[in-house]
């Protein structure tokens, strides 16, 4: 192979590694950072339930109205269902494992962003375009995060969607640290509202839509109306009607921790109450715990989801970070190196007297 023929080589292996550098930089990995079409996961949780004993309540044995507190597992699952470009339909299933082997289950299907996992809204006809004939009675429009932070996710503005309320709940900042090893940003939701859930509230088509003003006296009595509700129900009972028309509220308290460069949360220690309600002074407060339950990441996951999201950054660096520059270094030395074999030949040939002109 003559010098020139192989200064050609040269310069165009480094232009396409040059050229490969800046593909995998902001084409392939763009495409790796989005939500893969196949994904799935899942995440185990740990705590207790407590829930309203139903015949104390009929027969009202306000000394046995509340059930203790059960030792519970949840089980939660998450699938992408179908992609449309940028949209992803995932589904969220979880289960809660009661010490009696039954199982409640909530399922939940949503459309969000693939690369940043905001909420999509989509038309009725898109629903019925991209959304799974299997998953259309669960889907629904959501506000806020369905199930991951953005990356690097902002340290205010943020709603997690509540599935019991139907409304995304604010996400208040409540600093930085470490958990398994990976650097997180904390958020804390402190929120009620009424219950929305059209499951949820057709748990409780049986329950009578009036109580006796006295039987609300009884429960402050007994020590079962909430703690926070106390001091408005004493104030407002004096006020309220013989019978009490009641609603349905949720209260939700909840501490997640987000990974700061994926978004993902880590580890999420919940409780969430629905409380028979009753409209004092304009408020739906409160009077009488229907469940609460209590559940936290188990540690175990919470350290295996640090692991995966460790390998998938090492995974990421490399990809999106050592092979440019390495491409890019080669590529530019090849050229370099074509350049200066090109540059030598031809002076190699200038300076050669059997190619001066002959007088």
């Amino acid at each position: 192979m003559s010098v020139r023929r192989s200064s050609i080589v040269w310069l165009v292996l480094g232009i396409l590694l040059i050229m490969s550098a800046v593909l995998v930089r902001f084409v392939a990995l763009p495409a790796l950072s989005k939500l893969p079409a196949d994904f799935t996961a899942s995440q185990k949780y740990e705590g207790s339930v407590s829930a309203l004993n139903q015949q104390a309540f009929a027969s009202n044995d306000l000394a046995n109205l509340i059930g203790p507190e059960v030792a519970v597992t949840a089980d939660r699952g998450l699938s992408v269902d179908a992609v449309d470009g940028d949209t992803a339909i995932v589904t969220i299933d979880t289960a809660i494992n009661l010490p009696d082997g039954a199982q409640q289950k909530d399922v939940h299907t949503f459309a969000v962003d693939r690369v940043d996992f905001s909420p999509v809204p989509l038309t009725a006809q898109e629903v019925l375009a991209v959304v799974p004939a299997g998953e259309r009675a669960t889907f629904e429009p959501h506000e806020g995060i369905a199930f991951s932070f953005t990356p690097n996710p902002s340290t205010d503005g943020n709603q997690i969607y509540d599935t019991v309320t139907m409304t995304g709940q604010s996400a208040t900042f409540a600093g930085e640290d470490t958990v398994a090893g990976r650097k997180v940003k904390r958020y804390e939701v402190d929120a009620a509202g009424p219950i929305q859930s059209p499951t949820l509230l057709a748990q409780f088509e049986q329950f009578p839509t009036q109580l006796p003003k006295a039987l609300v006296v009884g429960l402050l009595q007994a020590g079962i109306v909430p703690e926070s509700s106390i001091p408005v129900v004493r104030e407002g009972l004096p006020s309220l009607p013989e019978l009490i028309t009641t609603g349905y509220g949720s209260t939700n308290s909840m501490s997640v921790a987000v990974d700061q460069q994926f978004g993902t949360p880590l580890d999420i220690a919940q409780t969430q109450g629905l409380y028979l309600t009753a409209p004092i002074d304009g408020q739906d407060v409160p009077i009488l715990p229907l469940s609460i339950a209590k559940l936290h990441t188990a540690p175990a996951d919470v350290t295996a989801a640090a692991d995966d999201l460790s390998k998938n950054a090492t995974l990421l660096s490399a990809i999106g970070l050592w092979f440019p520059i390495v491409a890019l270094t080669v590529g530019a030395g090849l050229i370099a190196l074509a350049a200066l074999r090109w540059r030598r030949q031809v002076t190699s040939e200038s300076s050669d007297p059997e190619l001066e002109p002959q007088h």
